[in-house]
């Protein structure tokens, strides 16, 4: 936190039914007194996509949206533009995916004191919006483009179809009933709330009036705490294995489905790490960074949010503490030097050796001096040198090595002699 100017980080672990432990640590403000709680709320970001997104599929579930109609038969006060008489089909289903080839667009949000359009203005494009207007730009459901006009979409569609303003919706459909008392869309809920971790740019500085405004709530307009937060995660996986109250089985597995190659569900970033599953989303906006996950495997949910909007570092060092702890099914626990030793392929023509010199591991990677490895408590390896540290976990009968470095993690699999 000190090395990234990150003036507070709040994280909580929920396993199923059981109360999350939840703890914060820092400041509201960089230099300030007042200490962050964990209920203090900072801006979910794209979190917020995965929230909006389970709002909609209780809709689904209700008989009230459809998941491959055209939405067109829905929207009132806003419809995709066509072009040149041709106007583009786009189906629920393809805005939670990212697939519907709408046009690019990061809602940076408005500072406090200035005019907020409203969402329809934002679709329009029209003051006082400050992005370009959402339209069809690739061909719906030809391939994946993380957006935010989808969100923006998806939030004009259920004001639309239900008559009531977003905030209030996931209010009664989401929120209340998951009894998340720290959470709102309202974005006059952090004046009322009281708590609140005021948002940092990347150099420590706070942002002008503390938080930015967004009017595009359904991609990121969430106020939430980690706790909160991981109520949603564990009200998934509980859907799943039909113990969900709120969401059908079905329309859960759906959910956390693969809709394209690459592993993203419907408002979801679903990945498989050798057959143990983990879904959730990451966010930043001006100011905030935070991310999500659930490992079904174990029945766990954790969150983290800070109040730095380049944190990658933090946010990053935190998962892959989370991923080893949380999402271990089938790894290989404590395994001895000796069982690491081998050839490990990461791609074609790049290849790793760990090699072990009494109880001293190794990593050479090609034209390299060997890089010493230092053994963690928990099963993990440090190198020291750099800022990088090593999982073994078992793939299928051998030993798979994951190497983060930074933001960054390669996988590679040990080869057979």
């Amino acid at each position: 936190m000190r090395i990234y100017d990150v003036p507070a980080v709040s994280i909580a672990v929920r396993q199923d039914d059981a109360e999350p432990w939840a703890h914060a640590y820092g400041t509201a403000t960089f230099g300030a007194a007042e200490a962050v709680s964990p209920r203090s709320i900072f801006q979910a970001c794209s979190i917020s996509k995965h929230v909006a997104a389970l709002g909609a599929l209780r809709l689904v579930d209700q008989g009230v949206l459809e998941l491959d109609q055209d939405i067109d038969a829905y929207l009132v006060s806003w419809h995709l533009p066509d072009s040149g008489g041709w106007r583009a089909v786009v189906t629920l289903r393809q805005l939670l995916a990212h697939t519907a080839g709408l046009s690019y667009n990061w809602f940076r949000g408005f500072g406090q004191g200035k005019a907020v359009p409203t969402i329809t203005e934002v679709l329009r494009g029209e003051p006082p919006a400050t992005s370009p207007p959402v339209r069809a730009t690739m061909l719906p459901g030809s391939g994946f483009r993380y957006s935010g006009s989808h969100y923006a979409v998806l939030q004009q569609l259920m004001e639309d179809v239900t008559g009531t303003g977003f905030a209030e919706l996931m209010q009664s459909l989401l929120l209340e009933p998951l009894g998340m008392a720290d959470s709102s869309y309202d974005q006059d809920f952090p004046r009322h709330h009281g708590q609140v971790a005021h948002g940092h740019h990347m150099d420590g500085a706070p942002l002008d009036g503390g938080w930015r405004v967004q009017p595009e709530l359904a991609g990121a307009g969430l106020w939430t705490t980690p706790s909160d937060l991981c109520r949603v995660g564990v009200e998934v996986t509980h859907a799943v294995a039909g113990r969900s109250a709120l969401l059908s089985p079905g329309l859960a597995a759906e959910m956390i489905a693969p809709q394209v190659p690459g592993g993203y569900g419907l408002g979801t970033d679903v990945q498989d790490h050798n057959g143990r599953l983990q879904f959730g989303h990451t966010g930043g906006n001006a100011g905030y960074g935070c991310w999500l996950f659930s490992w079904p495997a174990t029945g766990t949910s954790m969150a983290v949010m800070v109040n730095n909007e380049l944190a990658e570092e933090v946010l990053r060092a935190v998962l892959v503490a989370a991923e080893h702890h949380y999402g271990r099914a089938g790894a290989v626990g404590h395994p001895t030097p000796a069982e690491l030793v081998g050839t490990y392929r990461v791609r074609d023509g790049y290849t790793v050796r760990i090699t072990n010199d009494g109880d001293n591991l190794a990593l050479h990677a090609p034209g390299q001096p060997p890089l010493g490895l230092t053994p963690l408590s928990d099963g993990r390896f440090r190198a020291a040198a750099l800022d990088c540290e090593l999982t073994f976990e078992d793939g299928d009968g051998d030993i798979v090595l994951r190497l983060r470095q930074q933001d960054t993690t390669l996988t590679a699999t040990r080869q057979v002699n």
